[in-house]
């Protein structure tokens, strides 16, 4: 990924070939080691140009709030942000689930996928060095994570 950060662009091919590793490789960014590299390679494996600027969510644990050290995947729908943030609501890891809201400017969106049945979560690939303000918006609560697994 250092390399690839390195280059001005690649192939539509290449980035075509790179979503499916992207959908299917949860944890590349764990992977590369640098989150800064990583955001660097995404900007030319996933080179969009967006016009307009989107709210989004992201449903994680309380700690990626308190580090501001965010993730890479968003949503825009905060229902699917609520489920992820459910999994962090477990009292016997002392963990607490969040639902942080961000106003993404155009330039830190770098891929609005496509509604599809495999892994539908409205995702949008953001560039979290590029994120605006984010704001924690909801707590979850080990009832709420109940409920809230239960409707999925």
């Amino acid at each position: 990924m250092t390399k690839v950060a390195k280059l001005p662009k690649v192939s539509r091919k290449i980035q075509e070939a790179f979503l499916p590793i992207w959908i299917e490789s949860k944890m590349l960014p764990l992977r590369v080691g640098s989150r800064r590299v990583l955001a660097n390679a995404l900007r030319v494996l996933m080179p969009a140009t967006y016009k307009r600027g989107l709210k989004l969510y992201r449903g994680t644990s309380s700690a990626e709030h308190s580090r501001h050290i965010y993730g890479f995947a968003w949503t825009t729908d905060v229902a699917v942000a609520r489920k992820f943030a459910a999994h962090w609501a477990i009292p016997h890891f002392n963990s607490e689930g969040v639902v942080l809201e961000a106003l993404a400017p155009p330039r830190a969106i770098l891929l609005i996928r496509k509604p599809e049945d495999y892994y539908d979560e409205g995702e949008v690939v953001v560039d979290p060095f590029r994120l605006g303000k984010v704001e924690l918006v909801e707590r979850m609560r080990e009832a709420a994570r109940r409920k809230i697994l239960r409707a999925f």
